[in-house]
């Protein structure tokens, strides 16, 4: 298993294409380990999505290692909490964001 400052730096941008909606803007914490995705559906309405990097443990690593190009971690929505409010504009929706008390603590 890798140590953890190159998991992180494995990890940046990695399953972003993993979304259905467009992915607009990428928002990273200050180490990297967290980072807001803003999403744009198909009706031109933007949502975002707080993710941290997950480091699977050591049984989930042998099982996972043995898969072509697999990394040691994943994204997965910050707290189990997978999306929020729909906004008409990147600007209102970045307000908001700005306002979330783990974007102050971990972002700023």
């Amino acid at each position: 298993m890798p140590p953890w400052f190159e998991i992180v730096e494995m990890m940046y941008d990695k399953y972003l294409d993993a979304f259905a909606d467009e992915v607009v803007r990428v928002v990273y914490s200050a180490d990297n380990t967290m980072r807001y995705v803003v999403l744009k559906d198909e009706k031109g309405l933007f949502t975002y999505q707080l993710e941290a990097i997950y480091q699977f443990d050591e049984e989930e690593w042998k099982y996972i290692c043995s898969q072509n190009d697999a990394l040691p971690a994943m994204w997965e929505p910050f707290r189990g909490v997978a999306g929020k409010s729909f906004f008409e504009n990147e600007e209102e929706l970045l307000k908001e964001m700005k306002e979330e008390p783990e974007y102050k603590q971990y972002f700023e």
